[in-house]
């Protein structure tokens, strides 16, 4: 009952404009519509698959289900599949953290803005703040690069990097320079996208998330939002100077997260108009457990996992970084101009700088 996106279903009875509602206020409710059970610990790889593949109705269903697992009778551990709508990678962390302190008899402090509250300040269009990330937006697209592969269809790559890096040599090497770990990877994402393109001026779309504000901080479902920035640096420049600056950039850019999505869609649309199209950019996405979080502290040789990505729509190349206990990068690709062979320029390029920036040899 403390995160309402947990009990969140939608109305779809316009497809240009869903609305969400809560099922229930009831915690009984809630628990009589939750697909739920008990199974042997044994059986969790089938229950696990089972659940993973039924797809959620999200106009009914209540977006979560949840089995308890049991050995020789007795609760072992809890299998939770979740719909990525209501929560993602760091909205699990929270809610393994909120289910640790009900496990220890603690009670949870009261949680901060819903979302629903953040939708309305952030489409609120008397505040100033809208209106400075729209000229934001114009004057970074304004920079941007144009557009210079064929707009047709790219080839679909998914590959992910196990980069073998503890997460707490990753978080030494960031906080040795003076920057944090998110900054450290764009950097790196940067230069690797220099090397396999060829071109030094980059549009970046890092995420921007509710999360960044206090208020919100402790909720489940991050309202997240693409914010653009131009990274152009000579490849001559040390990288820890580079890091720095693109620190900084980005900062710049997530004051500008919250923004009208309508308005800033109607920017993009006008820009990609244009002849040439400003380029569409590249994604990225960091997930970030803080120092100190349990991690491995095994160094392991790096390793890569191609395969092909199971839909082709979203961003054209994106790359979501994972460091909840080690590193990894996970890049989905259809992007004109991008081949295997150039991913694997960026594979190698990232892994090696990730290395030096944590004080490890190359593997």
């Amino acid at each position: 009952m403390r995160h309402e996106s947990l009990r969140t279903i939608y109305v779809v009875d316009d497809v240009e404009n869903p609305r969400q509602r809560l099922a229930t206020d009831d915690p009984a409710a809630v628990l009589d519509a939750v697909r739920q059970g008990t199974v042997d610990v044994a059986d969790r790889a089938a229950v696990e698959d089972e659940q993973v593949r039924r797809a959620f109705d999200v106009t009914c269903d209540i977006p979560w289900r949840a089995w308890i697992l049991t050995r020789d009778g007795l609760p072992r551990d809890l299998l939770v599949v979740i719909n990525h709508m209501a929560a993602d990678a760091a909205g699990l962390l929270i809610m393994r953290d909120d289910f640790h302190t009900i496990l220890a008899g603690s009670p949870l402090p009261a949680p901060g803005l819903m979302p629903r509250e953040l939708a309305v300040r952030q489409r609120d269009s008397t505040t100033g703040r809208l209106r400075t990330s729209e000229a934001y937006w114009r004057r970074t697209l304004a920079a941007a690069p144009r557009q210079t592969a064929s707009p047709g269809p790219g080839e679909p790559i998914g590959a992910t990097l196990h980069t073998g890096i503890p997460l707490s040599k990753a978080h030494e090497g960031a906080a040795g320079l003076g920057i944090s770990l998110a900054s450290v990877l764009l950097a790196a994402y940067y230069c690797a996208l220099r090397e396999a393109t060829g071109s030094s001026k980059i549009l970046l779309y890092p995420m921007a998330n509710n999360r960044f504000d206090p208020t919100m901080a402790d909720i489940v479902t991050s309202q997240n939002q693409w914010v653009p920035l131009v990274a152009e640096f000579d490849e001559a420049e040390p990288f820890d100077t580079l890091a720095g600056k693109i620190h900084w950039k980005t900062f710049n850019a997530l004051k500008n997260g919250c923004h009208d999505v309508d308005a800033t869609n109607r920017i993009r649309a006008e820009f990609s108009a244009m002849d040439p199209p400003v380029d569409p950019g590249y994604n990225f996405n960091a997930v970030v457990a803080p120092a100190g979080d349990p991690a491995t502290e095994s160094i392991d040789p790096s390793r890569v996992e191609w395969y092909v990505p199971a839909r082709t729509t979203g961003p054209g190349f994106y790359l979501i970084a994972r460091a909840i206990s080690s590193i990894e990068l996970v890049f989905r690709v259809n992007r004109p101009g991008i081949d295997k062979e150039a991913l694997t320029t960026c594979l190698t390029s990232v892994q090696d700088r990730l290395l030096s920036v944590a004080g490890l040899p190359r593997t």
